[in-house]
């Protein structure tokens, strides 16, 4: 089961997000987490955000430590943040909150190690993120570094998009530079170990959604769009050559 904390204030919303503007909110556990409410993200986008969470955890990327969060409708009617009905409907997906951290900028690229650069290049190809943009004038990059330098990843709503082209992915994103390295056989073949045995993991993560995320018909019949059907589909495509071919 996934860790369940409890909403004990909601301090502010937060500047950060495009889609989905979270929300600072202190948990009964004494952290504070950025929250994105089913009512504004709505259960496709939360979705994306566990199973993101949990297969590039599993991978060793450095992703904030997730949780469900319930949000009492008592502190949301007593709230006064702008836009704080985001938070109603039910269960909420709550990252925890990284102390002392800045947005990654395209002077620090050079900061961050070459092999992590190139493992979340190959994550978000696989799981259809297009939301890791980044050049000299800006752009969404989800990328945070902490007070000692380290990357934190963050934000993966937008994942699963399958309207999400190779020319789009290898044009923007931050770590397009490394594109080149995915090249060598030998390379791919490592990364292809780890992607399938985070792969394995696909039942246990699946267990941990809540029900209220998922849209079913009166016969049960999953229709989310994207299901978790075509979620497993797409996180298979990597023992495809044209997974790879098209980078």
């Amino acid at each position: 089961m996934p860790k369940h904390v409890i909403a004990e204030e909601i301090i502010r919303q937060s500047d950060q997000g495009v889609s989905v503007r979270p929300f600072l909110i202190r948990a009964n556990d004494g952290h504070r987490y950025f929250v994105k409410g089913l009512n504004r993200a709505g259960g496709p986008s939360l979705i994306s955000e566990v199973i993101a969470a949990e297969l590039g955890t599993y991978l060793g990327l450095p992703i904030p430590e997730w949780c469900l969060m319930d949000i009492p409708q008592g502190l949301i009617d007593f709230s006064s943040a702008d836009n704080v009905t985001d938070l109603s409907g039910g269960p909420a997906f709550a990252s925890r909150q990284v102390d002392n951290v800045n947005e990654l900028m395209w002077a620090g690229l050079r900061n961050v190690p070459l092999e992590l650069q190139r493992k979340v290049l190959v994550f978000d190809w696989w799981i259809q993120n297009g939301d890791r943009t980044l050049g000299e004038l800006g752009g969404n990059v989800n990328l945070l570094l902490d007070s000692t330098g380290n990357l934190v990843v963050i934000d993966h709503n937008v994942a699963f998009d399958a309207t999400l082209t190779a020319a789009e992915f290898c044009h923007n994103h931050v770590f397009r530079d490394q594109l080149g390295h995915l090249q060598d056989l030998v390379t791919r073949q490592d990364y292809q170990r780890e992607l399938d045995a985070a792969l394995a993991q696909w039942d246990r993560i699946s267990s941990l959604l809540p029900v209220e995320w998922l849209y079913r018909d009166q016969d049960e019949i999953d229709e989310t769009e994207p299901t978790l059907r075509q979620r497993y589909a797409t996180l298979q495509l990597f023992r495809d050559e044209r997974f790879w071919g098209q980078l």
